[in-house]
């Protein structure tokens, strides 16, 4: 029953354990919204008191794609960056924290030996031979995870608090017994229906309105005639990016951070291979004999009871065990060879694949190594800027011109609503996904301008230069749309009494086809049986509704749903099934609905918390440690490592 809060509240560590071993995959569920910016340039987000650094989302991303490269799935860092995510990583790290942190608060912490439990069942930290935990196996996972003992105990032990948290707080939920009968009924229900329909035109012709007619529809829909305020708008936008093609880098200075990240960009060689694990030099040798005279490693692992196991292009420090390393490292492409393990007794390596190793091209680094020095020196010039524009702004000069003469960018909007719409209602793009900054820009009063605040890669200032109140509209501008509107209700009241007139004659005693012929109606179904599903095709708003809502001999009557007809529907008979003759099906749905609702309760709960936590982000960092290609193009590139 908690399988679905367990997904969401296990942690990217633990995940990624059982992915090795190809049990699962990291799993994001948790929405962004009302996350606010990090203004700090040491951690990318902080929540609840909690940091989280590029560092530990730089590892979280290797994880996630050394697991994803174990099941078969060769992603880049480029592409996974492209497909974001690493902004996925950093939600689920801030759901984790914000939960692991509320849990704490409640007193909901696991034990010691909760967590050393945990971690002896890992398949990485067990001897092969005893099966039993091995410290020399344990540091060598840890080296391999990128993981400090007390940081990956912590995650650990904050994974399973999460746990108990969620499981505590949906742990009474039960549905009824008596519901699963309840929604076999609903589901297996039939009604016996036929439905008449006629158009518009079967109700008469309706005659334009009366100018006092219109005059009062229009005083009867004046909310809806609002127009509601507006904003001109300018927008100081002070980013590092813009300063970027004013640094000149001498060419020295990018041969030298060339020399200093040579190890960091190279690309290590990379080798993809098949390993059986062995008891024995007998069975290793015997499993490599046979490979080498064609059989898979498949076949002849099921036949030896044996274990197989993929590696997919992978680097030597991936491997875990060294021999194994040095055997997969040094032998030829598809040669069968039996290795005594150091972490394990004996294994048979085949190679299948060699990527070969990549030496970093200083012509092809060079403008990416220059962009990333001038981004650094771009935001001393960028801080010298913004103390310009502010003494220019206390000498007097007006926001548009301190603005240009410190070299800042500057975007006028001459009128925006609350939602960044134009009058015309056509999204403003430089107000598109910011809803901090028109928050601000509307809590501003006239003549006046915020301070800057961060928003997405820039801190921006918001100048309110004019406001335009909410007015209505006159009259005299919507008159014609307000007569199509007055005649289209006019022509839905008409066409609705003339099925309640069809309703009262069947009621009366006429029959079905009597009262259609009699008012123009043709009948379009005829004593046919509708379920649920079939009867949400009729078209029409609330028709179905009605059938299943309505007694045996019901009539009842709903416009068309693009208003154009009016449909008469009369239930001639229910079927209803015996829930007793399925009980399993009844215990099925039953437990479907259990399911659903605690899934339900469980993520509003995990929202709540994360919501409460007000998670703090520093976007700008984000950007800098996982630079787009796009990015990359318009000058942003990664800090100096």
């Amino acid at each position: 029953m908690l399988l679905q809060f367990r997904k969401s509240t296990r942690g990217v560590v633990a995940t990624i354990i059982f992915g090795l071993v190809g049990l699962a995959t990291v799993i994001f569920l948790i929405p962004q919204s009302g996350i606010s910016q990090l203004g700090g340039a040491t951690a990318i987000a902080e929540v609840s008191g909690r940091k989280i650094t590029p560092a530990q989302l730089r590892r979280e991303m290797e994880l996630t794609l050394r697991a994803q490269r174990n099941q078969g799935q060769n992603i880049s860092q480029e592409e996974a960056i492209a497909a974001g995510l690493h902004e996925r990583l950093l939600q689920s790290m801030i759901t984790r924290n914000a939960v692991y942190a509320y849990a704490e608060k409640v007193g909901i912490s696991a034990s010691d030996t909760q967590v050393a439990d945990f971690i002896r069942r890992i398949p990485g930290v067990l001897n092969p031979v005893t099966g039993s935990f091995d410290e020399a196996a344990y540091a060598q996972f840890l080296n391999t995870m990128r993981y400090t003992r007390p940081e990956f105990e912590d995650d650990v032990r904050g994974d399973l608090s999460s746990q108990l948290l969620m499981s505590s707080l949906v742990s009474g939920v039960r549905a009824p017994s008596s519901f699963g009968a309840v929604a076999f009924v609903y589901e297996t229900e039939s009604r016996v229906v036929s439905i008449a329909e006629a158009p518009a035109s079967a109700a008469g012709a309706v005659p334009p309105p009366t100018e006092a007619q219109l005059q009062q529809f229009w005083e009867e829909n004046q909310e809806r005639l609002r127009i509601p305020e507006f904003r001109a708008l300018t927008l100081v936008y002070a980013r590092a990016s813009d300063f970027v093609p004013r640094v000149n880098v001498p060419e020295e200075r990018i041969r030298e951070e060339f020399e200093q990240r040579r190890a960091a960009l190279t690309q290590p060689e990379r080798r993809t291979y098949v390993r059986i694990s062995a008891q024995s030099q007998q069975q290793a040798n015997e499993a490599a004999a046979r490979i080498s005279r064609g059989e898979t490693p498949e076949a002849v692992a099921t036949s030896m009871n044996l274990q197989v196991t993929r590696g997919a292009n992978q680097p030597r420090t991936e491997v875990a065990d060294p021999r194994v390393a040095e055997a997969v490292f040094s032998q030829p492409r598809g040669v069968a060879r039996a290795v005594q393990g150091q972490l394990s007794p004996w294994a048979v390596i085949r190679v299948d694949a060699i990527t070969p190793a990549v030496e970093p091209n200083y012509a092809a680094q060079r403008e990416e190594l220059r962009t990333s020095i001038a981004t650094d020196e771009a935001a001393d010039l960028l801080n010298t800027a913004i103390g310009s524009f502010e003494e220019a702004r206390a000498g007097g000069a007006p926001i548009v011109e301190a603005a240009r003469t410190a070299g800042l960018t500057v975007v006028s909007i001459p009128a925006t609503n609350a939602e960044g719409h134009d009058p015309a209602d056509r999204p403003i793009a430089a107000l598109e996904g910011q809803q901090d900054l028109l928050e601000t820009a509307f809590q501003t009063p006239e003549n006046e301008a915020s301070d800057f605040a961060p928003a997405g890669d820039a801190d921006v200032l918001i100048a309110v230069d004019r406001i335009t109140p909410a007015s209505v509209r006159p009259l005299a501008d919507v008159r014609d749309q307000l007569r199509e509107a007055w005649i289209g209700r006019e022509r839905g009241n008409r066409m609705r009494e003339l099925g309640a007139q069809f309703v009262t004659a069947v009621q009366g005693g006429q029959s079905f086809a009597q009262a259609a012929r009699a008012r123009g109606f043709q009948i379009r179904v005829t004593s046919q049986a509708l379920n649920r599903q079939a009867a949400g095709q009729i078209p029409s708003r609330g028709l179905a509704a009605q059938i299943f809502n309505g007694a045996q001999g019901a009539v009842v009557t709903d416009l068309r749903i693009d208003g154009e007809a009016i449909l008469v529907a009369q239930v001639e008979r229910i079927n209803r099934q015996d829930p007793a003759a399925a009980p399993q099906v009844i215990e099925q749905a039953r437990a479907q609905f259990e399911e659903g609702l605690t899934s339900s309760l469980g993520e509003a709960a995990q929202n709540e918390i994360v919501a409460r936590a007000h998670a703090r982000r520093n976007e700008r960092l984000l950007q800098q440690t996982f630079p787009s290609a796009e990015n990359a193009a318009s000058g942003e590139a990664p800090p100096s490592q």
